[in-house]
Formats: C-alpha cells, sequence, structure tokens
C-alpha cells in the first residue's frame, strides 16, 4: 500500500480559517511590536504557510499512517524527512523574513524544530482531535446503520415464522373440523394484524402484547382444549402501563412451552407469565413429548438478538431438568398511558 496523504474535509478546512482568524491578529500585533508593519504582514503570511503545511503533513500523512501500525520503516523515514525539511523551512524564512542570523549548527536545527513545534502545536492538536472526533462519530453511524440492518433482518424473520406454525395448526383443524377452522382463521387473521400493525415497531406497550397474547391462547386452547394452563401473575394494570416488550416475545415464548412440551386434560402442562419488577419471565415444567420436535432454534435465538441490539442485555435461559424458564427484560416507558380497565387480565387470572 503506498503512502497518499488525505484530503482535508470542508470542515477541517473551515477549523484552519477560523484557527488563523483568532490567532493570526495575536501573532501579527507581536510581531508588529518588533519590525516594521511590512515586515510583520510577510512574517503572518510565512507563518500561516509554514504552520498549515506542517500540520497537514502531520495530521493527513503521518496520523493516519501510525494508526494503521504498517510501513513502520516509512512511517520513521518520513519523520525524520519531515523534521529536517521543516526546521529548515523555519529557520531559513524566517532569516528571510526577520533577517535573523543564520548560522548553522546541530544546536541551532534543534532549537529551529522547537520553536516551529510551539508555533504550529495549537493548530496540530485541535485538528488531530477533530479527526478522532470524526472517525469515532463515522465509527458510530455505521455500528448504527448496521444494528438497523440487522434489526430488520430479524424482524423480517418473524413473519414467516409465525406464518408457518400457525398454517400448520391450520391444516390439522380443516382436517378435524371445518367450522373451527374457520373460527380459527378469524383469530388468527387478528393476531396477524396485530404484526403488521407493529412490524416497524422496536417496542410496544406491555398491555398490548398481553392481550395479543390472550388471542393466541384462545387459539391454543381451541386446539388442545384444557391440556395447557396459562397463568398469568401480574402487578396492578397501572404497574404494567409504563413497562414496553418487544413485539411478539410472549407469543414465541407461549408457543415454545407447548410445541416442545407435552399436555394432559388430567394433568395441564401449567405456563406462567410472570411480571417482576422490569422483569417479564415465562417459565414450564420440563416435559418432553414423547416423539421428538423438529427445531431449529430459530424463534429464541431471533429473540435474544433483537433484546441485545434494542437493550444491550441479554435474556436469560434457565433450563433445568424440572423447568425450562426465560426471563427478558422490559423498557420503563417514560410517559405511561392509561390502560383500559378491561384491557388487562387481573393477577393470578387463568387464560
Amino acid at each position: 500500500m503506498k503512502w497518499q496523504l488525505q484530503r482535508p474535509a470542508r470542515s477541517d478546512v473551515r477549523l484552519v480559517l477560523v484557527y488563523w482568524l483568532l490567532a493570526a491578529p495575536i501573532i501579527l500585533y507581536s510581531y508588529s511590536r518588533q519590525y516594521a508593519s511590512g515586515v510583520a504582514l510577510a512574517g503572518i503570511a510565512y507563518t500561516i504557510v509554514l504552520d498549515s503545511a506542517a500540520v497537514y503533513l502531520l495530521v493527513y500523512g503521518f496520523l493516519p499512517l501510525a494508526l494503521r501500525r504498517q510501513h513502520a520503516g516509512l512511517l520513521l523515514l518520513g519523520l525524520l524527512g519531515f523534521v529536517l525539511v521543516d526546521a529548515h523551512g523555519y529557520w531559513l524564512g524566517y532569516h528571510l523574513v526577520f533577517g535573523q542570523p543564520l548560522r548553522w549548527s546541530v544546536l541551532s536545527l534543534l532549537g529551529a524544530v522547537i520553536s516551529h513545534t510551539q508555533s504550529y502545536g495549537m493548530l496540530g492538536i485541535l485538528l488531530a482531535a477533530k479527526r478522532y472526533f470524526d472517525v469515532q462519530q463515522h465509527l458510530l453511524l455505521t455500528q448504527k446503520a448496521q444494528a438497523e440492518s440487522e434489526l430488520r433482518n430479524l424482524k423480517a424473520q418473524i413473519d414467516p415464522h409465525f406464518l408457518f406454525n400457525n398454517l400448520n395448526v391450520l391444516r390439522g383443524l380443516i382436517q378435524q373440523d371445518p367450522l373451527e377452522a374457520d373460527a380459527y382463521l378469524g383469530r388468527f387473521a387478528n393476531l396477524y394484524r396485530f404484526l403488521i400493525r407493529h412490524q416497524d415497531d422496536d417496542f410496544v406497550p406491555l398491555p398490548d402484547e398481553l392481550r395479543f397474547v390472550d388471542e393466541y391462547i384462545y387459539l391454543l386452547r381451541h386446539r388442545f382444549g384444557v391440556a395447557y394452563e396459562f397463568v398469568q401473575e401480574l402487578p396492578a394494570p397501572a404497574g404494567l402501563a409504563s413497562l414496553l416488550v418487544v413485539p411478539g416475545t410472549l407469543q414465541l415464548l407461549v408457543e415454545n412451552a407447548v410445541k416442545h412440551n407435552a399436555g394432559d386434560d388430567a394433568a395441564p402442562l401449567r405456563v406462567t407469565i410472570a411480571v417482576v419488577g422490569q422483569m417479564l419471565r415465562v417459565a414450564n415444567p420440563r416435559r418432553p413429548k414423547r416423539t421428538a420436535v423438529d427445531s431449529l432454534g430459530t424463534g429464541l435465538a431471533n429473540l435474544r438478538e433483537r433484546y441485545r441490539l434494542l437493550t444491550g442485555q441479554e435474556i436469560l435461559v434457565a433450563d433445568s431438568a424440572a423447568e425450562f424458564a426465560v426471563t427478558v427484560p422490559l423498557v420503563a416507558l417514560a410517559h405511561p398511558r392509561t390502560p383500559h380497565p378491561q384491557a388487562i387480565p387481573q393477577t393470578q387470572a387463568s387464560c
């Protein structure tokens, strides 16, 4: 890779112009106290050109090369050449402009390096700091765009996942009871309408999600009867109105419980939906079906990734021989709405 000087951004050029608009009068005043006005003007012009050139080489040439940690030999030679040329430019230029004595020596060359570094140091620090800030901003925007792209991909997986599973249920009902299948289809349409309405939302109010899962449980009861029991352990409705959840969370967790565990009319499988503080927990006893269920784990992995991207928190999965439980974080709403009195099931109510 060849060493190339980067082009300054327009904002970088504006920063340099503002810097010289502020610094040039101060430096000019200092020169005018020692030299005639014409000499002072020539001196400030040479200072602006020399300092700007030095900062440009350092910030747009050597700094990117140093950050890449490549071409160490080229970087060392380039810096050595820069120091020598810069010192001679400062030394010879101010000799011609101000008539300073021209006595070449190692000490005079070192003094020129130190003096010029002090001259352009502030501009170099400002421009380097701005470049660092711009890089960080670009990195944050890139990460944000990547996260948004991942979320769009994850959301796109929800509808096919939900549709596929419920069409399988509907197919079975059509064969067994067409009238029940028709009722199921109507409820299913309502559920799918909810998903479409919130397909672009990162979060929905928890009361809305609870109503959504109640509709889904209704469909499950039509298929399985009382083989599965769904219990909600919730605080007062006012405490739920200020909480948000990722859309479809409860439906997916309830679906997993039914999909992987056997229910029985005599001993129903108890699925508990509980809210404790700002955590939502869905748990059920482990009762694996006799016939293994084909599952890629896509739904739970999808949910885990969405919570990671949206909240920066992980969902907790507790999988033991006796119980399977998933706990997800809830997000507090800044300005909670007042829920309808009948919108949310009462504490400990069975669905």
